[in-house]
């Protein structure tokens, strides 16, 4: 079944396509990713973090500030 997933690690998932809704993620505003796995695991579109080996998040997980250059996020 076709859905739309945030790769900016907020888990945002949508039946419709549209822009992350979630003001505390990285990628607020921006277009969600179309998908058709039926497993949760969005083949790749939401990947793990190389500095922490967890999801990059604002709330918990890894402190992306330190590495938002390395990680091609701007500053």
């Amino acid at each position: 079944m076709n859905h739309y997933v945030c790769t900016g690690g907020c888990d945002e998932v949508s039946d419709n396509q549209g822009v992350c809704q979630n003001k505390n993620c990285l990628k607020n505003g921006q277009p969600l990713h179309k998908c058709d796995c039926s497993d949760k695991t969005h083949h790749g579109l939401i990947t793990i973090c190389q500095k922490c080996g967890t999801l990059c998040r604002t709330k918990g997980g890894c402190e992306v500030e330190s590495f938002k250059s390395e990680l091609g996020l701007g500053e």
